[in-house]
């Protein structure tokens, strides 16, 4: 017997499972707050770490020039510039792709991230 769940036989032959109420209620709940939460934890590339601001700019261009249909994001946290780029909700995808990225950018590292759900790349 599943937890939270009733058995109910009607009818002698046919046996129904009648949800309680508190599991009704936490799954409306449960799915108010996904509904309602833009974000997923999700993965990124982050390209380069430095704390020279020409150098993150120059890498940024790099990237822009092979990979235009990908979009790159920087922020700094002092002292350090980074530069991350996808959006991917699966680890896999992430690997993949950093294989073909360890060519011409070397340092690259795939890093957990706060991501749009509109963001993911599918």
């Amino acid at each position: 017997m599943l937890v939270g769940m009733t058995p109910t036989t009607l009818s002698g032959q046919k046996e129904y499972l009648q949800e309680q109420p508190s599991i009704t209620s936490m799954m409306k709940a449960w799915i108010k707050y996904n509904q309602a939460n833009e974000t997923v934890r999700g993965w990124r590339i982050q390209i380069i770490t430095t704390d020279d601001r020409r150098k993150m700019d120059q890498t940024r261009s790099k990237f822009a020039g092979l990979y235009p249909d990908i979009p790159s994001n920087w922020e700094h946290e002092s002292p350090y510039y980074k530069v991350q780029i996808g959006a991917y909700d699966n680890k896999l995808e992430v690997q993949a792709f950093l294989q073909e990225l360890k060519e011409d950018f070397p340092l690259a590292i795939p890093v957990m991230d706060d991501i749009k759900k509109t963001e993911l790349i599918k």
